[in-house]
């Protein structure tokens, strides 16, 4: 490898640091051919729900690979997201867990400033002349492979990226290139025979190593589907009101836990909520798709909407044997 490439890849890394970025690494710009068949029979299954993106893949892949004709690499960028838990147990009768994600500010705003700034100073400290295209979990790139190929960890049996830093609890994003730079290793690790997030998750949809069945996911009801919760998933979320986090709390490599340093995601005050919560009753009692909006929009919650809202409320307090407030619910 050119020592040129090398310094230029060096410097990339440590400004990526400065900037506030946990892990970074780099590997060639491609769709992962075994990564994009194994995607494609995992839809002809079925396991991609109502997700129209997904559906819509080789459309957004076509248009990715012309609008990025001339990237040669890939900067792969990760975060540390992870917050201790202060309330394992709801504050108050009513209230809906909240996955571990959504505790603090959307991170595609939070990630996306930290991406200006980074790409700002890689212009005037790297090259003016270079391209650079952001990708926060918008873009068909297979990012979880792309970050075992660039080094950051390896993809565990519950399809999540697992470092030996950090954990599962990684925001991963990317930043496309022109310059060639400095390949790092790929990452080896496996899970070996350890299969506690596939026995750990309540509606089984870990249906084998890295394959989730997204029609039996909690996740998925509860943030992607936008339509009514099958009856055997409803009796199985107990107190989930958006996403679950049972696949990774339950992971061995969540002892390598850090609390994260961005504030961003330290936990937002919203009025009827704490960190990992959200009063139920306050959700019911919302008037309109507009105050909805207002309430979370520096959320990531913000990616349902009142609807869904009110349907997971409700899934909620049944499972919790609690009984609205608001009459005629």
């Amino acid at each position: 490898m050119n020592a040129v490439i090398g310094l230029i890849t060096r410097k990339i890394k440590t400004i990526s640091s400065e900037v506030g970025f946990h892990a970074v690494g780099v590997t060639r710009f491609e769709i992962p051919e075994d990564a994009e068949q194994r995607f494609l029979k995992w839809r002809e299954k079925g396991y991609a729900g109502d997700m129209q993106f997904l559906k819509n893949y080789e459309a957004r892949r076509d248009q990715l690979l012309s609008e990025a004709a001339w990237a040669k690499s890939v900067i792969v960028l990760g975060v540390n997201y992870y917050q201790k838990e202060k309330n394992p147990e709801p504050p108050g009768p009513g209230f809906g867990k909240v996955a571990r994600y959504a505790w603090g500010e959307d991170y595609h705003k939070a990630i996306r400033k930290r991406h200006e700034t980074f790409i700002n100073r890689l212009k005037t400290e790297v090259s003016a002349e270079a391209r650079f295209l952001s990708s926060i979990d918008t873009r068909p790139l297979f990012e979880r492979e792309l970050a075992q190929r660039s080094g950051l960890g390896f993809i565990g049996k519950q399809n999540q990226l697992l470092s030996l830093q950090f954990g599962p609890w990684l925001f991963l994003s990317e930043i496309l290139t022109d310059l060639e730079l400095e390949e790092d290793a790929p990452h080896l690790g496996t899970c070996g025979t350890c299969r506690i997030c596939i026995d750990a998750c309540p509606t089984d949809a870990i249906v084998g190593p890295r394959e989730l069945d997204a029609t039996k996911c909690i996740a998925y009801h509860t943030i992607e589907n936008p339509g009514e919760i099958p009856e055997n998933v409803q009796s199985k979320m107990d107190k989930w009101f958006f996403g679950c986090d049972i696949c990774l709390t339950v992971c061995p490599y969540t002892a390598k836990s850090k609390v994260t340093d961005w504030e961003e995601f330290r936990g937002l005050s919203l009025e009827g909520t704490v960190p990992g919560w959200v009063d139920m009753n306050a959700i019911l009692s919302l008037k309109s798709q507009g105050e909805f909006r207002r309430k979370f929009k520096t959320s990531a919650i913000s990616r349902i909407n009142k609807k869904q809202a009110i349907r997971n409320a409700k899934v909620t307090l049944r499972n919790s044997n609690v009984i609205p407030a608001k009459a005629g619910i």
